[in-house]
């Protein structure tokens, strides 16, 4: 079969294939593995060229590693080690231990037992990010927790990359100090160039207004590095990876990851249809009921493993369980160890096609049991958790949210020998404060029956502090029409947030940021030359102005001031600042006039 006609059957496959699995399975990693599958020797044989399943292999390895070393954050991963450290580290050796001595007592060969071992300990990278996506949790608390342990775990399978040579027994030239060392050289060479070389190549073409050069330039720090590596002898995917890290470690990162990332996708799905290719039945009909306990057996040690110390270290068992599930399967790293494995000769032919069959099936499993725990066990976890509660707090204030802005508002009341009760699932380890006779609540604010657990019933003031626009006015608003009698005092994000609460009846609203802000412009305004009381004025001048403008429409009932008059947050912001301009018009005028002054060659009279 031509070249041109298997490219033709891969890219209408994934046309075919990728949507219908992304709409029942809400991420497009499983309709890549399946079309693979379908058109491999596993399925309908239309491709079977061993020499192009290998190139698309290859192909698909170096472009994810690519784009791994685009994500990379390794000063993030420095600043969270502790943590990291505790949680994710803990886990994956764990886990790479228990499966090690499993593999062992399988196929009795150390090197291929710690390869299959550690391999099968990673996650997927790609199937995790889109379910954290998929379900609106990669800025939470739970989704930055796993995004972190999935960088982590990028760094050891680099770091693994790196020690391949180790073994003796390997079918690679790359051995003894000399190696390392002159990956130790390479990898430092490559920084000083970034800074000296790359950096400024990029900072020559902005001044020159040749942004539209950024790809050729990045073309060239790719290809050159890859020569680099190849000279030195260094595996191609550790320079792959590491030009990725030195686009990202430019200033102009945020414009290379625009021009590459609607190609991410299809070069992510590349990969992934390699490993469906990759899969042959073979091992499925000679060991059907190993190959689908160890499935089984995979996804179960990882999850009560990850689960275990996840709760023993955050007390949380929401983010515990939720964790767990989502990083329960092996995936593309494990893919790129193993295929790496069978090359360097390791790792023998048969284990490598019998352990694809677990990571397919892990990941098959990943959404499914997700949705389980997400939908059906953890409802029934916060109901059993609010009906354990069997004292009822009676403070007067309950604070929702226990975020910087609801910690601040806590200890001011604190202060003042008030007692309250706190309810938050982001803060497990806030139950301190029950020593100082306030009550708090681990538990989901947003769940009703959590709210009466903590005493809503008996409480006077209502502190609505959490940080989720839609939880806050989804919430807000169940208080209103439940509770209209509750004094509600809430936070809110941003002028249009505020806009929404207004318009529920909520009068009692503090702007984020926005006392803090005026008073940065009033200490501003004093070093322009202004005294103390003239900025104090003029500050008080301009928040009387702006709550005026907010107060327009609900005093007026003219909508021009209305949310939906504006199509964007600028479209406001535009608006705000041309009716702002009339309050500094009078100093503006004095100083003009000051100046004319001066300036005139008679002075002034």
């Amino acid at each position: 079969m031509s070249l041109l006609l298997s490219i033709i059957f891969l890219l209408t496959a994934a046309l075919i294939i990728v949507p219908l699995t992304k709409r029942y399975t809400s991420n497009t990693v499983l309709g890549y593995l399946i079309a693979g599958l379908l058109l491999g020797s596993s399925g309908f044989a239309l491709i079977t060229d061993t020499q192009f399943i290998t190139q698309i292999t290859e192909l698909g390895m170096l472009l994810l590693m690519f784009f791994l070393g685009l994500a990379f954050r390794p000063i993030q991963l420095w600043i969270q080690r502790y943590t990291i450290l505790k949680n994710s580290d803990l886990s994956l050796l764990t886990i790479s231990f228990i499966l090690t001595s499993i593999c062992f007592f399988l196929f009795n060969d150390f090197a291929s037992s710690i390869v299959l071992g550690v391999a099968l300990a990673l996650s997927a990278v790609t199937l995790v990010q889109q379910l954290l996506h998929h379900q609106q949790k990669s800025n939470s608390t739970l989704g930055q927790s796993i995004l972190s342990a999935i960088q982590m775990q990028v760094f050891v399978a680099i770091l693994f990359i790196v020690l391949f040579p180790v073994w003796d027994d390997t079918a690679t030239t790359r051995h003894g100090i000399a190696y390392f060392a002159a990956i130790i050289a390479t990898v430092s060479g490559l920084f000083l160039a970034s800074r000296f070389l790359i950096r400024p190549a990029f900072r020559y073409l902005a001044k020159r207004n040749s942004i539209e050069l950024i790809p050729v330039l990045g073309l060239v720090t790719i290809l050159s590095i890859i020569v680099i590596m190849d000279i030195l002898n260094i595996h191609i995917l550790i320079g792959v990876f590491l030009a990725g890290l030195l686009l990202a470690d430019t200033e102009f990162n945020t414009e290379v990851e625009r021009i590459v990332h609607p190609y991410k996708d299809i070069a992510l799905g590349l990969l992934f249809l390699a490993i469906g290719l990759n899969l042959s039945l073979q091992p499925l009909f000679e060991t059907p009921l190993l190959i689908l306990g160890s499935i089984f057996s995979l996804v179960l040690i990882k999850t009560v493993v990850i689960a275990a110390i996840s709760y023993y270290h955050q007390r949380h068992k929401q983010l515990s369980l939720l964790s767990a599930t989502a990083l329960a399967q092996s995936g593309e790293l494990s893919f790129i160890l193993l295929n790496i494995a069978v090359a360097e000769q390791i790792l023998a032919q048969p284990i490598f096609e019998s352990a694809l069959w677990v990571i397919f099936g892990s990941m098959l499993l990943t959404p499914l049991v997700f949705w389980l725990v997400n939908n059906k066990r953890l409802p029934i976890l916060h109901k059993k958790m609010a009906a354990q509660t069997p004292d009822i707090p009676q403070h007067p204030i309950l604070i929702v949210g226990f975020g910087r802005f609801g910690q601040v508002v806590a200890r001011a009341l604190h202060a003042q020998g008030l007692h309250l009760s706190v309810i938050d699932s982001n803060q497990p380890d806030a139950d301190f404060i029950e020593q100082y006779g306030h009550r708090f609540f681990d538990a989901d604010v947003t769940q009703v029956e959590n709210l009466r657990a903590a005493g809503i019933e008996y409480c006077k003031l209502l502190i609505l502090a959490i940080d989720d626009v839609e939880d806050s006015m989804n919430l807000a608003r169940h208080l209103r029409l439940n509770y209209p009698y509750l004094v509600l005092f809430v936070r809110a994000r941003d002028r249009h947030h505020a806009h929404l609460l207004k318009d529920m009846g909520i009068q009692h609203i503090w702007r984020e940021t926005y006392a803090s802000s005026l008073s940065m412009a009033q200490l501003a305004l004093t070093e322009t030359g202004l005294s103390s009381e003239e900025a104090k004025a003029q500050i008080e001048q301009f928040q009387s102005h702006d709550q005026r403008l907010f107060d327009l429409r609900y005093s007026t009932g003219d909508d021009f001031d209305s949310i939906e008059a504006y199509p964007s947050v600028i479209a406001e912001l535009e608006y705000l600042f041309e009716n702002t301009k009339t309050l500094n018009t009078d100093r503006m005028s004095n100083e003009q006039n000051q100046q004319s002054d001066a300036n005139s060659p008679h002075g002034t009279t």
